[in-house]
């Protein structure tokens, strides 16, 4: 089945990366043999060329469109291999020196050889690059050609299934079904005798019972050692509980389509199927083999009475009234494909084809319906409940409501006759529930595996800081840098296999929606379906931006040596980056290119010079606050009179929470064009500083003394630097200490300068130390 091979590179992505690229060209082949082989993929371009006309299936013609596009990367690479060939040529031409009559004979026999040599190799590179415009015009033709027969056969409208019209023609249909029918069991019954009547059955029975044998005993064997393995062998990292769910999904998948394979390739040595009856069984077990994947995937992700060892967020009641539904989606999958599969093969009647597909598109509507109930009282219960919300709560929430959008629009398509359409969104609601949830495995696999290989405290992480010479954090980083690129690549791999069944020509299905509702403003013409790709560009990169700021901020920046200031510039920088670039996403997507931006943003400096001088300055000050850090997060800063920490710093302005726990916004302008104490830019140390006066005939050492004491018994004062003791001066019959100590924060030094001086002055008292009176 296609879809079953799409969705192997998602789950195999770990274990075999696939080879994309088109066979380069071998090395150290000749011109000669290089253009030899440009004839042959030309004369293969001309055949794929002529055979589009036969090419009627949707099947003939995307096999096509892959030969072709093998023909245009080829052409291509001809053109790079033969490049640097032409160079050459032209430099060992150029060494010659200029042609002249008196030049010998020998001489003008290479220069000719090289004149003609040095025209073949141009000839191939101009054909070769003719060849690959072709070759993308061809695979575009084609492209449309595929988005016009899928848009033609979905949005394919019958009669309505509510009216007599649909029945009749069912009725009437349905004998001449019936008898095609039952040909085909009469034939498939016929092959199926034949091959018992012969010595065949013992090896249908061989392969019956080897396919049972790896399908239960095998598999349940397979399952509890990997459990067993999990349990009291592998390491107790974070991978232990991904890895033995992608063990669980690889068993059942593996050893249930092996069974099936080996069962079907039993009745082929048996000699017992048909053509018809083969092409069938094929059908069959591809569907089986899906259906098997989407039981073990669930069982894997799900883990009923396990909720220990269970990747989701759920729990053990909610595990267990979801696990029948993959078991469910399976056996309609199989038998969907199945049915569609046998109507095409017997030629059933058009209305017959379309009662099956609305049939299917039912049970689909039934089971996402049952789903949709299902989730809506557990989160009832919930509710009742008290429990707290799953961190998944707004994923949730998103997913149900556009589930329940699908159901709602597939049931009316159905209604309205569309019942293709009603089908292929059944389809694709349990194709894409497979695609992110293989998706979401895969996700917490790469992670768990990348953190922990390059952890600083495992073996491998370990032997890289010995060989590389990494620091122990350095490696952690690197863990976690790796676990986002291949976490990066694997959401991309799954966006690719949800479009996928879309075919080549995605942007058809947007074109149809603009082509009666063109707008145009100021020479340019807005199409609905350009709008909606915008839109979609922009809320796909805000999206993008918040994972990346979300990872940057949880964690890979807490994985660094950055302070909390300089963690809080580079994500802001890369919000405000990541906004911009979203922004200009959707600007190209909607068909504005960069001249026009650049025209736009040549008529809004006019604006910015003239009424938005303050926010356009706020807007770079606070660029750079974020790029030179004089005041960043966390830091004890005084403007004019009032004095806080620094909360937060954005591109316009900044917040300052005060003592009495209110906020100063202050304008980035202020930290830049005016004077700013920043009591804790070079040293976060606090100061604390007491003044007072004695009378002259006090005790001046003892007051040294006390004093000291004081300043050495509080927790707070810090012993470096040192606390000291001074008399500022003698004046008008008193004498004048200035004290200085240190805490490890500014803001300490109010709470300790007040404790230390009810002390001070308990301990005065019982002294019999008087202060001077202050003039």
């Amino acid at each position: 089945m296609r879809r079953f091979c799409l969705i192997l590179p998602l789950l195999c992505l770990l274990l075999a990366p696939a080879a994309m690229a088109q066979t380069p060209i071998a090395a150290g082949a000749t011109s000669a043999q290089i253009i030899a082989d440009l004839d042959s993929k030309s004369a293969d371009y001309d055949a794929a060329k002529a055979g589009m006309g036969q090419a009627q299936k949707s099947e003939d013609r995307a096999a096509l469109r892959e030969r072709v596009l093998a023909i245009q990367g080829s052409a291509e690479q001809t053109v790079t291999a033969l490049a640097p060939m032409l160079e050459a040529m032209d430099k060992r031409i150029g060494d010659l020196g200029e042609a002249s009559e008196t030049e010998a004979p020998d001489i003008k026999t290479q220069r000719e050889a090289l004149n003609k040599e040095r025209t073949d190799l141009d000839s191939a590179i101009k054909r070769a690059r003719l060849l690959a415009t072709n070759a993308r015009d061809t695979v575009e033709t084609i492209n449309r050609m595929l988005a016009e027969e899928f848009n033609r056969s979905t949005f394919e409208r019958v009669s309505s299934p509510l009216t007599g019209r649909f029945w009749n023609s069912l009725a009437l249909s349905m004998r001449f079904d019936v008898l095609r029918a039952t040909g085909f069991g009469s034939d498939t019954w016929e092959g199926l005798k034949h091959g018992v009547e012969g010595a065949s059955p013992l090896v249908l029975v061989a392969t019956l019972g080897a396919s049972l044998v790896l399908l239960f005993p095998v598999r349940r064997r397979l399952r509890a050692l990997g459990r067993r393995f999990a349990i009291s062998q592998a390491p107790g990292t974070r991978f232990r509980r991904s890895g033995l769910s992608l063990w669980f999904i690889l068993v059942g998948t593996l050893t249930a389509s092996l069974s099936f394979l080996l069962f079907c390739q039993g009745l082929r040595w048996a000699g017992m199927l048909t053509d018809e009856a083969d092409a069938l069984v094929t059908a069959l077990v591809g569907a089986a083999s899906f259906g098997a994947f989407i039981v073990s995937l669930g069982g894997g992700l799900l883990l009923v009475d396990q909720p220990s060892w269970r990747l989701l967020p759920l729990g053990n009641d909610a595990a267990a009234r979801l696990r029948p539904y993959p078991t469910f989606a399976a056996i309609l999958v199989t038998i969907g494909i199945t049915v569609v599969a046998f109507n095409r093969i017997v030629g059933a009647s058009p209305s017959s084809t379309v009662a099956a597909n609305l049939a299917i598109a039912t049970a689909y509507m039934l089971l996402v319906l049952s789903v949709l109930l299902t989730l809506h009282r557990l989160r009832r219960e919930q509710r009742e409940e008290n429990q707290t919300p799953t961190t998944l709560r707004s994923v949730v929430t998103l997913t149900t409501l556009l589930c329940w959008l699908a159901l709602i629009v597939s049931a009316i398509a159905a209604l309205q006759g569309y019942v293709n359409l009603s089908l292929f969104i059944g389809r694709q609601t349990v194709w894409i529930t497979v695609v992110c949830a293989s998706a979401y495995l895969l996700l917490v696999v790469v992670d768990d595996l990348c953190t922990t290989l390059l952890s600083p405290e495992a073996w491998t992480g370990r032997a890289a800081h010995e060989a590389l010479g990494l620091k122990p954090s350095t490696v952690g980083q690197l863990g976690v840098a790796m676990s986002a690129l291949l976490r990066i690549g694997t959401v991309l791999l799954a966006l690719a296999m949800i479009f996928a069944p879309f075919g080549p020509g995605t942007d058809a299905i947007f074109s149809q929606l603009g082509d009666p509702l063109l707008i145009t403003v100021g020479g340019f013409t807005l199409e609905p379906g350009a709008v909606l790709r915008a839109l979609i560009a922009l809320a796909l990169g805000i999206a993008a931006m918040r994972l990346v700021r979300r990872w940057l901020n949880e964690t890979y920046l807490p994985t660094t040596e950055l302070d909390a200031g300089a963690r809080n510039s580079v994500s802001m920088i890369v919000s405000y980056a990541g906004i911009i670039l979203a922004g200009f996403w959707a600007l190209t997507s909607l068909g504005i290119g960069l001249e026009r931006i650049a025209l736009v943003v040549s008529a809004l400096s006019v604006g910015i010079g003239f009424g938005l001088q303050a926010i356009t300055q706020n807007f770079v000050s606070g660029l750079i606050l974020l790029a030179e850090r004089p005041v960043k997060l966390g830091d004890s800063v005084r403007i004019g009179t009032d004095e806080g920490d620094v909360r937060r710093i954005s591109v316009r302005s900044t917040e300052i929470q005060l003592p009495d726990r209110s906020t100063l916004i202050v304008p980035n302008s202020e930290f830049i064009t005016k004077p700013i104490r920043n009591m804790t830019l070079a040293d976060p140390v606090g100061r604390v500083q007491i003044n007072f006066s004695v009378a002259p005939s006090a005790d001046l050492l003892l007051v040294r003394k006390t004093v000291l004491e004081i300043f050495d018994e509080h927790q707070a004062v810090l012993d470096d630097p040192k606390p000291s003791v001074f008399i500022d001066g003698i004046t008008e019959g008193r004498v004048n200490f200035n004290c200085l100590a240190f805490v490890a924060s500014p803001r300490q030094a109010y709470s300790t300068r007040s404790a230390l001086f009810f002390t001070l002055l308990e301990r005065f008292q019982t002294q019999d130390v008087r202060l001077a009176p202050t003039v």
